[in-house]
């Protein structure tokens, strides 16, 4: 760990210890500063789920998660949240607050720029992805960190896929006082739970295995589950819902806020459901194929594990009392890191991976009872980076870190969450991705951004160098190109483009796509708008 990285103010390991308190320093009383929960779903489509108000009433008939209704009908839903388009890029989009292009989040895929395998219908690309990094850089101050120096303590539970190559990029050592789960890797390697011996565990999940013993009929009986799954084996989900539960025990007992990211494996491929939860799904969805259940019921077990949530904030210790409650005092966030592939996204355009909006839009709610108006709706955009100043701004600002050494691209939509009718303009959101992921994407840069009262998205394509243009306004599937009728517009959109890959900082590092025959990397061309 270098000398830059904060140090945690107790190490709190998973046997459930209470994190010590200590005064805060910038005027703002713990109990004035709301406890941060950013629940984050792997996977979920931007309307993979049956509320109405994120998706413009787009929502899909076969998904049933009355918890996410609930949470929409009581908060703030808005319809354009941008993530990147897979996980690992969001995911240190979240942790930093930057975009891939700074050089502690050179992140711009999972693995590498170059997973692209021709076939016979596809020429071979004319371009080599550069090299890139697998974590969030040792020297980035994270979210956790800065929380931290703001009064927080703060849990990581479930999915990290940002560090752990190396020890000093794993979340106990990148800012947070807790982690059940995280580490390098994405994708759990079981949905269920096995027997070893005497020993029940979930293989490549260590963390969860002390909530791996089978289902009991006092446990399906506190939760309401169906008694035939008493003595089968858990589902990880539900594992993980029992970590969240006595996670939020710990830090409700502490004197600190806390900042807690609950973030699932579910509802990545392969789909795996309970099985009450899968033939619930068959029953309201006759006439779809086997897999569109099982996904359904995935889903809904995601759904299971937000109704676990709201009870653990209304009564933390579990006794039936709730004069313990924190949910007063609680902001709720909920998104998934990048758009759907177990099911179409319709009526956005394209899945996971593609920078399409079926690719990098997703659905995005807060909650916060009694601040957050209720059945509220907001169409600003927001992206991924925004979180981090967003949480420092509710947090009371006190320390935020030094803009030469860790600047943030995002902007704070804290004072939206209170007033979601405010008329507010955010600067374009922008997307450099230099290099392919198989045959979804390749070498291209975007921005979206709002002009003349509409919503527009520009993207440039290295393989067929081409520009193209559409209104979301008008276009939300993204089918007609204007960028020759709205020349104007497709100009305006790259000049800020170009503005924002040439700015100059010491962080800053975009990598462009490397050209074969030069072997040196391609800029963006300009617009031409003749």
């Amino acid at each position: 760990m270098t000398n830059r990285k904060l140090i945690s103010s107790c190490i709190v390991c998973m046997t459930g210890l209470t994190i010590a308190g200590t005064a805060d320093t910038n005027g703002l009383t713990a109990s004035q500063k709301p406890n941060i929960i950013f629940v984050l779903i792997d996977d979920m489509g931007w309307n993979h789920h049956s509320a109405r108000q994120p998706t413009t009433g787009h929502a899909r008939d076969f998904f049933k998660t009355p918890t996410i209704e609930h949470l929409a009908n009581s908060g703030l839903s808005f319809t354009h949240c941008y993530s990147q388009p897979n996980c690992a890029p969001s995911r240190a989009c979240l942790l930093t607050g930057q975009y891939p292009c700074r050089i502690n989040n050179d992140i711009y895929t999972v693995g590498n720029l170059n997973r692209f395998i021709p076939s016979a219908k596809k020429k071979a690309p004319q371009f080599t992805g550069p090299e890139q990094s697998n974590d969030v850089a040792p020297t980035a101050i994270t979210v956790a960190e800065a929380l931290q120096r703001n009064g927080y303590a703060t849990a990581h539970i479930g999915k990290y896929h940002v560090g752990g190559s190396i020890k000093e990029t794993m979340p106990e050592n990148s800012g947070f006082d807790i982690n059940i789960g995280g580490g390098a890797g994405g994708v759990g390697r079981t949905r269920w739970a096995s027997q070893t011996g005497n020993k029940w565990g979930f293989k490549g999940g260590g963390h969860f295995d002390k909530y791996a013993e089978p289902y009991t009929e006092e446990y399906l009986t506190k939760y309401n589950f169906p008694l035939a799954l008493n003595g089968k084996p858990k589902h990880v989900s539900d594992a993980m819902g029992d970590a969240l539960e006595n996670t939020i025990k710990t830090l409700a007992d502490g004197k600190k806020p806390f900042y807690l990211q609950f973030h699932t494996y579910a509802v990545h491929k392969p789909a795996s459901a309970r099985p009450d939860l899968k033939e619930a799904a068959a029953k309201r969805s006759r006439g779809h194929k086997e897999s569109v259940y099982e996904y359904a019921g995935f889903v809904s077990g995601v759904d299971v594990n937000l109704k676990r949530l709201f009870s653990a904030i209304r009564d933390p210790n579990g006794d039936g009392d709730t004069s313990d409650s924190i949910e007063d005092n609680t902001l709720l966030i909920f998104s998934s890191d990048n758009g759907g592939i177990s099911a179409d996204n319709k009526p956005l355009k394209g899945v996971k991976g593609m920078f399409t909006e079926g690719g990098i839009r997703v659905p995005l709610i807060a909650y916060w009872k009694g601040r957050i108006p209720a059945n509220t709706i907001s169409n600003k955009m927001v992206h991924f980076v925004d979180f981090y100043p967003t949480f420092l701004e509710l947090a009371g600002n006190s320390w935020r870190p030094d803009e030469n050494e860790h600047p943030l691209d995002g902007e704070s939509f804290a004072d939206l969450l209170f007033q979601p009718d405010v008329k507010a303009v955010r600067k374009p959101i922008f997307y450099l991705y230099p290099g392919y992921t198989r045959s979804v994407a390749t070498p291209c840069t975007v921005a979206i951004g709002d002009l003349e009262g509409k919503r527009y998205k520009l993207s440039y394509s290295y393989e067929t160098d081409s520009w193209e243009l559409y209104c979301l306004t008008d276009d939300i599937g993204e089918r007609e190109n204007l960028v020759t009728e709205r020349k104007d517009i497709a100009a305006d959109l790259a000049s800020k483009l170009h503005h924002w890959l040439k700015q100059e900082h010491p962080t800053w590092n975009p990598k462009y796509p490397i050209n074969k025959e030069t072997g040196k990397p391609q800029p963006l061309p300009e617009f031409n708008a003749q």
